[in-house]
């Protein structure tokens, strides 16, 4: 696991008005605390692009592995336990 690699990823079990469910996320910390932590810090993609000023919205491309415009919602960054992980998709530059 290394920052900025797309995973999807179980979120559930979330309260309140967090991303919930099989999702991809892009790992955000460095890759020296991923080698030390059981934790990764995440920002959800969704493909329902809104453009909220701030969110980068990711174009599809081999490198990623996305199949649709997606918008990076960093308003909702959170950590996540490795656990949660269950498949690399690709990576952003």
């Amino acid at each position: 696991m290394r920052q900025s690699e797309i995973w999807m990823s179980d979120l559930n079990p979330v309260t309140g008005s967090k991303q919930v469910g099989r999702r991809l996320i892009v790992i955000l910390n460095g890759n020296l605390l991923n080698k030390s932590l059981q934790m990764v810090i995440t920002a959800p993609l969704t493909s329902k692009v809104k453009n909220y000023q701030g969110n980068p919205i990711l174009e599809p491309s081999q490198e990623n592995g996305l199949k649709l415009g997606s918008e990076l919602m960093v308003f909702h960054i959170r950590s996540i336990s490795k656990d949660r992980l269950i498949e690399k998709i690709g990576k952003i530059k």
